[in-house]
């Protein structure tokens, strides 16, 4: 009786979608998992036991969205849960704790932090089991603990790493100290750190976007990034504690999404995933990507409608990619239904409320010089070139084919659409759904494009950890078989 109340109680939650099964559940178990190692393979990097992760993951997502009904996975749907989530969180600890977070152009200060590193992800991981065996005595405390553990291993990696050899990091760096003196980020110009048009030298930009080595280009990331930047480089002089701080919260959020430990170990999952350390000390943006996914996501399940236009406002300004958003956010609304016009007003509401939000983060920075800001933020990632290191499939066919196929740069946008139906059609009208069905379609769209990068991939593990967190039932041992 208690199992069936709490499954009632979800259903309403969800705006009267059926509940996940427990297959639907161990898919994206492992696929969250599998896209974990897929980056950390080698850096996010392409080779081919990395593409077969990817296209593992990429299929479990697309399970997880159908969820079949097996009765031979639903009749042990609670032991195989248990199992596959132990299995995952096992072999994600194991792999942070051997592994240096660092990349390999990046020095880390201190044989000293050597050890302080392992003794810190081993109380993450000892804390990890507790909560995981559910003693009494840690039910309640051992997931903040997590938290402040995972805090600490940020902080740690952000003191250990100064100075990472990568132009994100410059970006994240220079442009929050124009904007303090009152320039304007998005009309400067960066060092090329690669010195990419020097001969034997890889290109990284576009023709024509360096010019004596350095960059002709501004800041890369939209407004809002620049902003919780500058926070963090005027409190603390590095940018990456905002990212930091923002990856914590993001495990809060997810952690707290529904009621249970499932979602807990879905933000376990999502923080301590293999190359977390190493997307926050090389300063790539993502961090503020996922909490705002997971902040929508929080204000979905809750019932906090006021807030959650806010949340996907800030969703939608947080990066350039995040457009592919818009269509689907009508998983957002409970229970929408085409046919009804009070579904299509929720929508509408929702689509300009967070329009609102996203301009007044966005149009104060960008109008300062809007050509500047056009060309800095969207005419450099058109112009970008495909990279032969990128963790793609157009990699893998000019490897195994042509080259020539490597200019099928439109395949990343062709599979979209399939994406989409897929998710018009069997996307569950709830935060979960919108989650899935955002992994659904961002997995191919990043697997086909010309630069697929550790960072893109992470974002789709936030993905599909909030899609886990939002399903979540109330415990374990309460999914019903």
């Amino acid at each position: 009786m208690r199992t069936e109340t709490l499954e009632h109680q979800r259903h309403e939650l969800d705006g009267g979608a059926p509940p996940t099964r427990a297959l639907g559940l161990v898919a994206l178990l492992v696929a969250t998992v599998a896209l974990g190692f897929a980056i950390h393979v080698h850096n996010g990097e392409y080779t081919p036991l990395a593409m077969g992760l990817v296209t593992a993951a990429l299929i479990l997502t697309i399970v997880g969205v159908i969820e079949p009904r097996l009765r031979a996975i639903e009749s042990h749907g609670d032991s195989l849960l248990r199992i596959v989530l132990g299995a995952g969180l096992t072999l994600q600890f194991f792999a942070v704790f051997v592994s240096w977070p660092a990349g390999d152009d990046q020095q880390i200060l201190g044989r000293f932090n050597h050890g302080l590193y392992l003794y810190i992800v081993g109380v993450a991981g000892l804390v990890t089991l507790l909560g995981y065996l559910d003693l009494p005595s840690m039910r309640r405390w051992w997931f903040p603990t997590l938290l402040l553990v995972q805090s600490l291993l940020g902080f740690w990696m952000i003191r250990s790493s100064p100075s990472p050899h990568i132009d994100v990091w410059v970006f994240q760096e220079n442009a929050p100290i124009a904007l303090l003196s009152g320039g304007n980020p998005y009309a400067m110009t960066f060092p090329d750190i690669y010195h990419s048009m020097e001969p034997g030298h890889q290109q990284v930009y576009g023709n024509g976007l360096v010019k004596d080595d350095r960059l002709q280009f501004g800041f890369p990331y939209p407004p809002l990034s620049l902003v919780l930047s500058t926070i963090a480089v005027r409190i603390a002089q590095d940018a990456r504690y905002a990212q930091a701080v923002a990856l914590t919260l993001a495990g809060l959020l997810v952690g707290y999404a529904r009621p249970g430990r499932l979602a807990k170990f879905a933000a376990v999952l999502l923080l301590f995933t293999p190359r977390a350390l190493n997307i926050l000390g090389r300063a790539w943006t993502e961090p503020f990507v996922v909490l705002f996914l997971a902040a929508t996501i929080f204000c979905a399940c809750w019932r906090l409608r006021w807030l959650l236009p806010v949340a996907f406002g800030l969703l939608l300004a947080s990066k350039q990619y995040l457009v592919l958003a818009v269509p689907l956010s009508f998983l957002l609304v409970p229970g929408f239904d085409w046919r009804k016009g009070a579904s299509w007003r929720a929508w509408l509401v929702l689509l300009i409320s967070a329009g609102a939000i996203a301009a007044i983060v966005t149009l104060p920075l960008a109008l300062r010089d809007w050509h500047a800001f056009w060309h800095s933020t969207v005419t450099v990632q058109q112009m970008a070139p495909f990279r032969w290191d990128a963790l793609s499939y157009l990699v893998w066919l000019g490897l195994n084919f042509d080259s020539k196929y490597t200019a099928w740069v439109w395949l990343a946008f062709v599979m979209v659409v399939p994406a989409m139906l897929l998710a018009v059609w069997k996307g569950r009208r709830s935060p979960a759904g919108f989650a899935l069905t955002l992994a659904v379609i961002y997995l191919p769209f990043i697997a086909f494009n010309k630069q697929a990068f550790c960072n893109y991939y992470f974002f789709v593990i936030g993905c599909v950890c909030c899609a886990l967190a939002a399903t979540a039932p109330a415990d374990l041992h309460e999914i019903r078989s």
